[in-house]
């Protein structure tokens, strides 16, 4: 006889185990993945990444390292009999091999300040890393900080003119690193050519590169000539096409508030083209996840003059494949439901990573030709089938005529409606919700709340006019589309209107501190690393006037009365609703002292408030951190809701 299922605990969450990375061997017959799970009790719990192997016929997956450090970026020798990765086992971060017949893994890398990110060249001969020039050193009592740099800033980095990193180069069976550029700002990525005689890389953080924006170079293996392809624009990230030309996810007119477009460029940094400019589409994985799994790297797969890249689709998280060259098209490869992360492939099978908002992401391959798939993991089976999940239903709401919201709301099954119900906003704002696996989501609706959440104006995967349409106007739309979407949960019977709580992380932090001044209709709220005051975050945010300025159409000497108009602090005094801020107190992109102006602005309005300051968190490391700090950050959640939604 079966268990009787039961509502999920916040323990049952530190049993998740997520697949956030991988590699295809090269012919194709095995996959070497990485798996994030959680280690420890108390104190000392930790997430922790560790490499796995498993044929792409189906079988039982074999652990590949141990528990020593985080392991990941898997990348296989030529032969496909090892690997290299990433890890830290020898506590700073550095490239490691090991065969796949067994034994111990070897450290090729012995950097005291560690490496970054890296590749393997197609031949398996050379590995390119990046590394600081020495390890970085805690400030002194007389380490005075001079900035004369636009964006000196960048939240979890620190100072942008300490971050000076370099290419190197080194033979894959060991030997002397070689630098091949200089120390000069972070590289974000790089990437061999298909011959493996040059490098493309991207940086940011130097002197002339403004927030979001960065420079895509390529560089000979010799160091003697390198190229800068793109300067200072909005890129997020790249690849190869071919030998002469690159592919790059950026936004038209370095406009963030638009849908990124793919481009493609000859590598002398002429005829930059989009390619997907009037198929009006959000190039790359924009769906976000309060998991593990948030950062989960996705890598296009080049077939031909094709490209297999992610999209996002409303709620759902596809793969497309979409031409290099000719006519521009767009076809879908893999979609439906659910939240599918491109993690490697070749021109027979595709790599993914695939979530649903009831299980955790776990290994795929779709074939291409047959257009079948099969899972090869099942990492989190016997835990789930003791747990009584949430009924996810699909919701669209109308505002008005012409602007539809789609929505989502996860049922407990163990509580009737009308059902205590949570709104909870995603971030960006230009990011969205969807068919993802959420932590959080499943811990409040575990404690009988049903969860609610819809992809209002200013989302992507709805097209640059709904992507467009806060600008100037922060909040006025949203509200507008949020009663919409709630008014339809109340009428069909789930939401009890007398029972409504609102929440959400930076940009939906803003929206749940604009909310509670311009509505009455929540009981209690919980605001996290929010915006509540425009004129200041200008000035001190990292994101800054390059975000501020973009998104309140205007400079604050220009518009003032705008980015008051449309800043939480402006309406703290209206409100009434019992309101927890949360804060971090490294955040850089949403600084403390936004949610101070807001505590200070709601108490003396008399409101009740508490504003609860967490310790060593930059933006947004409440949600994908260390597992004691997200569970101290859901308990105070929760018992906030339970003491003021009865």
């Amino acid at each position: 006889m079966a268990p009787a299922l039961r509502p999920l605990r916040q323990d049952d969450i530190y049993k998740a185990r997520y697949v956030v990375g991988g590699a295809l061997s090269p012919d194709g017959a095995t996959a070497v993945y990485v798996l994030s799970e959680t280690h420890g009790s108390g104190s000392e719990e930790r997430q922790a990444t560790s490499l796995w192997q498993v044929s792409t016929r189906g079988g039982r997956s074999r652990r590949l390292t141990g528990e020593a450090g985080d392991d990941s970026s898997p990348r296989f020798a030529a032969d496909g009999k090892s690997v290299f990765f990433l890890s830290t086992r020898s506590n700073v971060q550095q490239v490691h091999r090991i065969a796949l017949d067994g034994g111990e893994a070897d450290q090729l890398t012995d950097l005291p300040q560690g490496v970054g990110a890296f590749d393997l060249s197609p031949d398996g001969g050379t590995i390119a890393f990046t590394a600081l020039a020495a390890p970085p050193q805690p400030p002194g009592p007389n380490d005075h900080v001079r900035i004369s740099r636009s964006w000196y800033r960048m939240d979890g980095l620190g100072y942008l003119q300490d971050m000076g990193q370099a290419v190197y180069t080194m033979p894959s069976r060991g030997g002397k690193p070689k630098p091949i550029t200089g120390h000069d700002g972070v590289v974000m990525a790089l990437a061999f050519s298909p011959d493996g005689t040059r490098l493309g890389y991207l940086l940011t953080g130097q002197e002339h590169h403004e927030f979001m924006r960065g420079s895509l170079r390529v560089v000979e293996l010799t160091g003697e000539s390198a190229e800068t392809v793109a300067d200072n624009q909005a890129i997020m990230s790249f690849f190869w096409c071919n030998d002469r030309q690159l592919g790059f996810v950026g936004f038209p007119g370095d406009n963030l508030s638009r849908q990124s477009q793919l481009f493609v460029i000859g590598i002398d940094g002429k005829r930059a083209r989009s390619r997907t400019a009037d198929l009006d589409i959000a190039v790359g994985g924009l769906i976000q996840t309060n998991s593990p799994a948030a950062r989960t790297p996705a890598r296009p797969v080049v077939i031909g003059d094709e490209v297999c890249m992610p999209i996002t689709d409303g709620g759902e998280a596809q793969v497309h494949s979409i031409s290099l060259a000719g006519a521009r098209r767009s076809e879908t490869v893999v979609a439906g439901a659910r939240v599918i992360g491109l993690i490697d492939g070749n021109d027979r099978s595709l790599l993914l990573a695939v979530q649903t908002p009831n299980a955790p992401p776990e290994l795929a391959l779709f074939d291409i030709e047959s257009g079948t798939e099969r899972t090869l993991t099942r990492h989190n089976r016997a835990w789930q089938a003791r747990i009584q999940w949430p009924e996810v239903e699909h919701v669209t709401a109308r505002v008005t005529r012409g602007v539809e919201v789609e929505g989502w709301v996860l049922k407990p099954r163990h509580e009737e409606p009308p059902y205590r119900t949570i709104l909870y906003i995603h971030g960006g704002p230009h990011a969205g919700f969807g068919a993802s696996f959420n932590d959080d989501f499943q811990e409040l609706v575990g404690a009988g709340y049903a969860v609610a959440y819809c992809n209002p104006r200013g989302s992507t995967g709805y097209g640059d006019d709904f992507s467009t349409a806060i600008i100037g106007c922060w909040g006025k739309p949203e509200l507008k589309d949020f009663d919409a979407f709630l008014d339809k949960l109340v009428a069909d019977g789930i939401a009890d209107p007398d029972r409504l709580g609102v929440t959400g992380v930076s940009g939906g932090g803003h929206l749940s501190g604009w909310l509670i001044g311009n509505s009455r209709r929540y009981k209690a709220a919980v605001p996290e690393q929010g915006v509540y005051n425009m004129l200041s975050m200008w000035g001190v945010s990292d994101a800054g006037k390059e975000l501020i300025s973009l998104e309140m159409d205007g400079d604050p000497h220009r518009v003032p009365e705008r980015y008051w108009e449309l800043s939480p602090l402006a309406h703290a005094h209206k409100c009434r609703t019992p309101t927890l801020l949360i804060q971090g107190e490294n955040d850089l992109r949403c600084p403390m002292e936004q949610a101070e102006q807001f505590y200070t602005a709601l108490e003396a309005a008399g409101c009740e408030v508490e504003l609860l300051r967490l310790a060593n968190c930059s933006h947004g490391l409440e949600l994908i951190g260390p597992p004691p700090l997200r569970r101290y950050r859901m308990n105070a959640i929760r018992e906030w809701f339970d003491a003021h939604i009865e």
